[in-house]
Parts: structure tokens; sequence; C-alpha cells
């Protein structure tokens, strides 16, 4: 048995325990400085004071005027007078003459509409042949029972030659009638003769009753702790009684630098100031006149109905007449077309199934022997285990039996011969 190297649950006892390490022992410190770091220089103010002035400061100057006034138009503005004179249209077309134009120049080779009316049919309708096919008469019989018009023949060779003979009465055995016991029935049985019961009580039902527990007693109140304690004396803890305040002797100062220093002034309400050039032109009259207001000619517009040009007069008199279209239109019967969705009925044939395949005519049955080897288990086969080879696989070799006719009493001799 192998030694086990696992070590013992056993503390070591003994010896001092030391706190030494590789990395206590083998660390050497080497001093470190700390690494530079560039100190900036202090911001200095510098001497005097920022001169705030700006070129815009310079060169603004300041206006003051009052706010734009928004501008509401009063929309399209259209001339009031009637439109009189010829426009150029009007002048320069020169209207020419369409009395002798015959009508578009067409080729002779162009397409033509044909003049027969369209049937709306396929070419399957064309082109399908509709041939007679009769429905198949159906092989299956009819459910109904055959009936006949000539009477039902119900002679038999038993009615024929049956000869019918008297018959005596049948015997009749008489019933015995019942006769009670004498002696008195005794309710006594095996179950009750033999079986004596085992000794012992009626298991008791510990299920608790549905009633309250109620008690003609007095509660008693008395616990451990009325019992066992003793009530001993107790003394008040000691209270620390602080001095009495005391008054100081005197006045008390209540003058403040501020109440000392402070001088009340007379308040009077903040007024608003403008700049002193606000009030420069208040008195001069408003000059209102813009480029606007003097070089704008205002039109008097007025809005016109549009006028119907002369060219063209409808005629209102009735048409009397027969159009295109019933003139040549020939009204046809109308036939709904015929529905080619083949029937759900199954096809049907009074010929015989004919079930030769290739399969059936070119196959031939062969015998198939059973492998011999399957039967070595159960000790069934003749043949005998050898050896196994490299690969694993087991090899066998058969087993030849000769047996030799009986000589007197002595059993069969079977002689094994193994083949090479």
């Amino acid at each position: 048995m192998r030694e086990s190297f696992k070590p013992s649950a056993e503390a070591l006892r003994g010896g001092q325990f030391e706190d030494k390490t590789t990395q206590r022992q083998d660390y050497i410190k080497h001093p470190l400085e700390k690494p530079f770091v560039r100190v900036p220089d202090q911001y200095k103010r510098p001497q005097g004071e920022m001169e705030g002035m700006t070129s815009y400061k310079k060169e603004y100057t300041e206006k003051y005027q009052e706010p734009a006034r928004a501008i509401r138009h009063d929309g399209q503005r259209q001339a009031q007078g009637k439109f009189e004179g010829e426009p150029t249209y009007k002048t320069d077309y020169r209207k020419w003459d369409m009395s002798g134009r015959v009508g578009p120049y067409v080729s002779q080779d162009a397409w033509q509409p044909p003049t027969n009316r369209f049937e709306g049919e396929s070419t399957m309708h064309h082109d399908f042949i509709k041939h007679d096919a009769r429905r198949r008469a159906m092989i299956k019989p009819p459910q109904a029972a055959q009936m006949s018009d000539s009477p039902f023949n119900d002679k038999t060779g038993y009615r024929d030659a049956f000869i019918k003979h008297p018959l005596e009465p049948k015997y009749v055995h008489p019933k015995e009638q019942y006769k009670g016991p004498a002696a008195p029935f005794e309710a006594m049985t095996t179950f009750k003769r033999d079986y004596k019961g085992n000794p012992g009580e009626i298991t008791r039902s510990f299920k608790p009753d549905n009633q309250a527990f109620s008690s003609g007693k007095p509660l008693e109140d008395v616990t451990t702790n009325r019992n066992d304690y003793r009530k001993w004396p107790m003394e008040r803890p000691y209270v620390h009684a602080h001095e009495q305040y005391k008054r100081p002797d005197g006045n008390m100062e209540m003058t403040t630098t501020h109440n000392a220093t402070y001088r009340e002034l007379p308040i009077e309400r903040t007024l608003a100031h403008r700049p002193s050039s606000a009030n420069k032109a208040r008195n001069a009259p408003f000059d209102g006149s813009t480029s606007y207001a003097n070089d704008f000619k205002k039109w008097e517009m007025s809005k016109n109905k549009p006028m119907m040009r002369d060219e063209y007069h409808p005629n209102n008199a009735p048409f009397e007449g027969l159009s295109t279209q019933k003139a040549h239109y020939i009204p046809h019967e109308l036939q709904p077309n015929r529905s080619f969705k083949p029937d759900n009925t199954a096809f049907q044939s009074g010929t015989k199934f004919e079930d030769g395949t290739m399969y059936r005519t070119d196959f031939t049955p062969k015998h198939v022997d059973i492998c011999p080897v399957l039967g070595i288990e159960k000790g069934q086969s003749q043949f005998q285990f050898v050896q196994t080879d490299q690969r694993g696989h087991k090899l066998y070799q058969p087993v030849f039996e000769s047996v030799e006719p009986l000589n007197g009493f002595q059993s069969p001799n079977r002689m094994q011969m193994t083949a090479a």
C-alpha cells in the first residue's frame, strides 16, 4: 500500500513564531528622492489702472427715436375702372381658314381598330375541342333491397317430410314444499365462536372538544416574581442643587455703536430720471414726412367681375338626331361563362388494377443462411473459440464429430477433429 503524504492534522508545538519572509530578508531599502516639480511664476499685477476706452465708445453717437410702428397692409389693390383697350393677341393674331382641311394624315399600313364586336373569349375557348365524355357507371351495388312481386315460397324439406305424431302430456315432477326447522335458529357463527377479541382499551381520541375552557374558580394572579421578590428599601438619587441667580447691581447700558453714530435722515421717493437730450426738442412740432409718404401715389381701385369673351356662344336648342353609339350599337344576349373547374368526383374505371412492378418481375428470392457463430454463447454452434488477433477480432474453427456404432453396452465415442 502506498504511503500517504497527507500531513497530519496535529498542531506543531514548541519553538518561537518567526515572522520572517523572503521579501523582508532580501529587500534592500534605497533612499528615494522626490520628483522635480516646476513651480510656476506667481502673477504680478501691472502698475497703473486699465484704460477701458474702446473705438466703439469713441465713435458711437447715441440717438433717440420712437420705436417703429407696425404697418398693416390693406391687401392687393385693384383698379376700379373698366379696362378699355385691345390686347396684342387680338391685334397680331390672324385666323386661318380651316374649312378645306380633310383631316390628319394617316398611312395605309397603320393599325385600324377591328369593326367586329369584342366577344371576350380566350385562346383556350377557341382551341379547346369539347368531347362528349360520358360519366362511367358506378360498380357499387345499390343499397336498396331487391323486391319481388311473386309470393314468398316458404316450403322446405322439413315441412314436406315431417309427420306430426301425437305427444303425451309431459310428466311434471311435483315440487316438495318447504318445511321450516323445528329447532330455533342459533345466531352463532364460526367467527363469533372462535374470535375472542384483542385485549386492550379502545384508542382514545385526542381531538380537542369544540367547547371553550371554563372554570368556576377565581383566576390566580400569583407569579414567580410576586412570590420570590422581596421589597428592598430604596433611597432617592442625589441631585445637585444649582446656585440661584443673583441680579447684578446697577443698570445695564443699552447703547450700541449703531445707536450712537446713526443719524436719521428724511426719506424721499425715488424719481425717474431722463437723459438731458430728451427735453431739448419736446416743444417743436413732429415732422412725420417720409420718402414713402411723399413719393407714393395712391390709385383708386375697384373690384369688377370677369367678362366673358364674345367668341363662342353655346347652343341652347335641344339635340334632334341619332348619335353614333345608338346607330352602331347592336345588343346581344349575354351568356354566363361556363366554369372549367373540375368536379370533385373520383376517376373510376371498370378495368382491373394492374399492380405489376419491375421489382416484382425481376426480383429473385434467395435463401439467406444464418451465421453459425451466433449460437456459440448458447452452446448450439459447431464452432469453438481459438484466439484473438491484434485488432481484437475473435477467431473460431469448426468442430467435426464422428459417431461409432455401439458395441454391447459401451457408450458412444466422440472424436473431435480440428481443422487446420
